[in-house]
């Protein structure tokens, strides 16, 4: 059969179009935590995050796959080697502000994911042609909103919303019993951060859980996480409860036999715990937060709460993370009093 020449070039002309449609890689917007629009691939497959707490749900959404590089942050990395491992092999192009631009663009990644805290790198990051995904892990408030963004970006919206909805049903259970406490009886929460005398302000996560308990944070006015105060300014505070976190200097057993502590009403009452860990820090911003959350209230109110901790743990592990924990396990975990190494604190 002959074809005509005008019957050859529709038929070249169709292909060239096919062709290019094939090429054309879709794309899709999201929208980050700050509003601004970011079009990514739609199946993108090439992301690197360098904000140190998204990495711990990117894996419980069964995303890590599709990471490049990623950074763990102040995690276990013993567990994670052996828990998550395709996670806890991924190389790092650094964390939060410490991000080494050139080592980032060798890993051709196709989206960032940062915090919003990072603004001179994410602008470095914008400015180089890189599209970033901004979030925010350290207001209660966004933690929600940056889990569901992160859905997004791996096309894992039903997983994301499947944590979502078990964290908003535990805090709203959390709360309601702190909404049931009394004045009379509501207690103050003095955090330890890297060292006895350093705290943390009302802007900080582990703040707003102090609220969601039916509790406060002692230290009333002050804002950001590495606040270095006097032993007075303690006692003027006066909290009912000592929080030492995972990378405090100190013990518990320290703040007891500590003669610059021993007149405070909270430790002559031995209310001075230290905050489980596990994969993570439990009061950081990551899906573990949930447990420490648990554990704070039953600590600081153990005549309202109404759940079995160790039931909770097991429960939440096997679930996000395909972890089994014995009762035996839980204990472990729950007396484990080895500390957590952070970096230094850098600006951003």
């Amino acid at each position: 059969m002959k074809l005509s020449l005008i019957h050859i070039c529709c038929i070249l002309l169709t292909g060239i179009v096919l062709l290019t449609g094939c090429a054309v890689a879709e794309e899709i917007t999201i929208t980050d935590i700050t509003g601004t629009e970011v079009q990514i691939p739609a199946d993108a497959s090439r992301v690197v995050t360098v904000d140190p707490f998204s990495s711990q749900f990117i894996y419980v959404i069964g995303a890590d796959d599709r990471l490049v590089a990623t950074c763990i942050g102040p995690a276990n990395r013993e567990l994670v080697n052996k828990t998550q491992k395709r996670l806890g092999s991924l190389p790092s192009a650094g964390c939060k502000t410490n991000v080494n631009l050139e080592e980032l663009m060798k890993l051709e990644p196709e989206v960032v994911i940062s915090s919003v805290d990072y603004t001179k790198i994410n602008d470095d990051i914008e400015r180089v042609g890189i599209p970033i995904v901004k979030i925010d892990l350290e207001q209660a408030d966004n933690l929600a909103k940056s889990y569901d963004i992160i859905g997004k970006v791996f096309g894992k919206e039903e997983e994301a919303q499947e944590f979502i909805d078990y964290y908003n049903q535990k805090m709203k259970s959390i709360q309601e019993t702190g909404d049931s406490i009394t004045d009379a009886d509501k207690k103050t929460i003095y955090f330890g951060q890297r060292s006895p005398l350093q705290t943390l302000g009302d802007n900080y996560y582990e703040a707003e859980i102090a609220r969601i308990i039916g509790s406060a944070n002692a230290a009333q006015g002050l804002s950001g996480g590495d606040n270095t105060v006097s032993i007075d300014q303690v006692y003027n505070w006066d909290p009912s409860v000592v929080i030492l976190l995972p990378y405090n200097s100190a013990t518990v057993e320290d703040i007891l036999a500590d003669p610059a502590w021993e007149s405070l009403p909270a430790v002559q009452e031995k209310q001075v715990y230290q905050m489980p860990k596990y994969l993570m820090s439990w009061e950081l911003p990551v899906p573990e937060s949930i447990l420490g959350t648990m554990w704070l209230q039953s600590m600081v109110y153990p005549d309202a709460v109404t759940f079995d901790l160790t039931q909770e743990i097991q429960e939440f592990y096997k679930k996000f993370y395909r972890i089994e924990l014995s009762d035996e396990d839980v204990k472990t975990l729950l007396q484990d009093k080895s500390k957590v190494v952070l970096n230094k604190p850098s600006s951003s």
